[in-house]
C-alpha cells in the first residue's frame, strides 16, 4: 500500500483540482485508511440531490466522492490522474 502524508492530504482542503476535466474544490477529506475526498463542482450547474431514500431534494452542486487510491492501494486513483501530479506520498 501506498504510504500518504495525512498532513499534505489535509492541505488539499479548500484547494481547487480538476477532476475529469471539471474544476473542482476539495471540500472534505473522509476516513483514515484508505482516505477519500469529497469534491465539489465549481461549474455553475446543480443538480437535483437525493435523499436518503433515493427520493428528489434540493438543487445542489454536483458532489464527487473519489478514493485517492486504487482498490488494491498500491497506486493513485486511475480515474483522478492529476493526483500523481501532487506530492502526497510520506
Amino acid at each position: 500500500m501506498l504510504r500518504l502524508d495525512p498532513d499534505k492530504l489535509k492541505n488539499l482542503l479548500g484547494c481547487c483540482l480538476s477532476y475529469q476535466g471539471i474544476p473542482c474544490q476539495v471540500i472534505e477529506m473522509l476516513g483514515e485508511e484508505p482516505p477519500i475526498l469529497v469534491l465539489r463542482d465549481l461549474r455553475d450547474r446543480q443538480v437535483i440531490q437525493p435523499n436518503q431514500y433515493g427520493d428528489a431534494g434540493g438543487w445542489t452542486p454536483q458532489m464527487f466522492t473519489i478514493a485517492v487510491l486504487n482498490i488494491h492501494g498500491d497506486r493513485f486513483n486511475p480515474d483522478w490522474p492529476e493526483l500523481a501530479a501532487l506530492d502526497l506520498l510520506a
